[in-house]
């Protein structure tokens, strides 16, 4: 890439005075904040800029000795294999296994062919069981497998993956990152766009580092860490207190909840209770039923058998309109949350719905989420990590005595994770109650007061973050993975 600027239609620069080469079989780390331009750069691989998203695009970009501009984003399709930030937007098929198909049919490649590089795919990524099934019905972090499977197989001479981590659970993590190492290791140039930064730092052998569409750092991983560091990407948790107010009152009851779809049960016999003032993370693998059983707090799924309570009162009577103002969730894909054109306007229709519309505690959630340069933009167009925060705002703006946050760390860089772990612990102490589902342990630690373990659809375990990473039967059972200082 030579002199790159670029801007999308009727947009600021986004990218700008970007000049770097990658050697083939290098394997590269690419980092930055949330909207320094890392995704926007990675279209620019295979031409998705400017063909697809239009926009001003000067300087010149080549992959193996292509240029992309004088090439469609079809005939680049052979050169680099791309894994879109948002799953959802790369899955179209009927079936899992027709998904990763897809690719190898309009390569023309035999059926054979096609039939053993399914086989050794589903294999490598524990996809096996999936094959038959739809995508839209599997979890996030299944989806996000899925999409990874769909283009490693393509076999591609440059593999580019956006946020590959963002939705998956410890094991598929190291099963992924265990899959590029071999990847690169065969000869093929990896490049990965990505937030979580630990593992990807030991095994990658080139880092960039985005600031503001402008590359703030180019050297090797080892170098790299102490910019993460200064620049706060590797977030850095503030002790967390006790709140000594907490668990006085009962205010969610789950009891025995089993829930069933496409004849597979997703749940099975939930029971676990939310007091007021608590902060508790749900805790469990890619498929455990965590989007699931959050999905049923404020009346979007109806049980198939047992009961919620909100406050002594059923929730299955009542619609999730109703329950916006009691419990307010903040879904997984933030996509699937937007239906307004304007980032405002977004944040802005609850309030209005309900008459909390307060000037002063709007302009302390534009500071909060750090969106008064985003207010006008259309959320649709933002980033995966802005579109998250846009999602948060949105939720917290109509006040719920519960906030309901399902991976509410997925995409974000180490700031705002550490800037979210303050604001739970804010509202934890103003009296709200927080309930999240996610992968992201170390968050847990630094916020959660208490965790609920699922597993295979069940409640395995319900206690303190310390007590249930010291159980043994936990780690050795797959429910939980074995971390450094799990005892401190």
């Amino acid at each position: 890439m030579r002199a790159i600027r670029y801007r999308y239609p009727r947009a600021k620069w986004v990218l700008e005075g970007i000049h770097f080469s990658i050697d083939a079989g290098d394997y590269v780390f690419v980092g930055g904040a949330n909207g320094s331009g890392k995704s926007t750069l990675g279209y620019l691989f295979n031409g998705l800029v400017p063909h697809f998203f239009g926009g001003t695009l000067e300087g010149s970009v080549s992959v193996n000795q292509t240029n992309t501009l004088e090439r469609s984003v079809s005939e680049l399709f052979t050169h680099v294999g791309f894994v879109l930030q948002n799953a959802d937007a790369q899955l179209f098929n009927s079936t899992v296994e027709d998904e990763i198909a897809f690719g190898l049919e309009s390569l023309g490649l035999p059926g054979e062919e096609i039939n053993k590089r399914i086989k050794e795919i589903s294999k490598r990524l524990n996809l096996d069981e999936f094959l038959a099934r739809s995508p839209a019905a599997l979890s996030g972090g299944e989806k996000r497998l899925v999409a990874i499977a769909s283009v490693l197989c393509l076999n591609p001479s440059v593999l580019l993956l956006d946020e590959p981590y963002g939705d998956l659970d410890w094991v598929a993590t190291q099963r992924v990152r265990e899959t590029l190492s071999e990847i690169n290791q065969s000869g093929k140039t990896v490049v990965v766009i990505e937030q979580r930064v630990d593992g990807l730092l030991q095994d990658a052998t080139r880092c960039f580092i985005l600031d503001r569409g402008r590359l703030l750092f180019e050297g090797s991983p080892k170098a790299a860490k102490g910019v993460f560091l200064r620049e706060r990407l590797w977030p850095r948790y503030p002790k967390r207190s006790l709140n000594v107010e907490q668990g006085k009152d009962s205010l969610l009851v789950v009891q025995d909840l089993s829930y069933r779809l496409e004849g597979k049960e997703i749940l099975k016999e939930v029971s676990f209770e939310l007091r007021s003032g608590e902060a508790v993370a749900i805790i469990g693998r890619n498929g455990s039923g965590k989007t699931t059983l959050i999905k049923h707090l404020n009346g979007l799924l109806r049980p198939t058998a047992g009961r919620v309570t909100f406050k002594g009162e059923e929730i299955a009577g009542k619609t999730p309109s109703e329950m916006a103002s009691h419990v307010g969730l903040s879904f997984q894909n933030a996509n699937d949350q937007f239906f307004k054109y304007r980032v405002k306007d977004e944040i802005l229709v609850g309030p209005r719905m309900q008459g909390k519309l307060q000037g002063d505690r709007l302009e302390e959630i534009w500071d909060l989420f750090d969106l008064h340069t985003l207010l006008d933009r259309s959320p649709y167009r933002l980033s995966e990590g802005e579109k998250k925060r846009v999602a948060l705002a949105s939720i917290l703006a109509m006040q719920p005595e519960v906030l309901v946050l399902d991976e509410p760390t997925s995409g974000q860089d180490g700031r705002f994770r550490e800037t979210l772990a303050i604001l739970l612990g804010e509202l934890r102490d103003r009296g709200f109650t927080v309930l999240m589902a996610t992968h992201d342990l170390d968050f847990a630690r630094a916020t959660a007061d208490r965790w609920v373990i699922l597993y295979e659809g069940r409640v395995v375990a319900d206690g303190s973050p310390r007590d249930l990473l010291n159980d043994r039967q936990l780690i050795h059972s797959g429910a939980l993975p074995e971390l450094e200082g799990s005892g401190q």
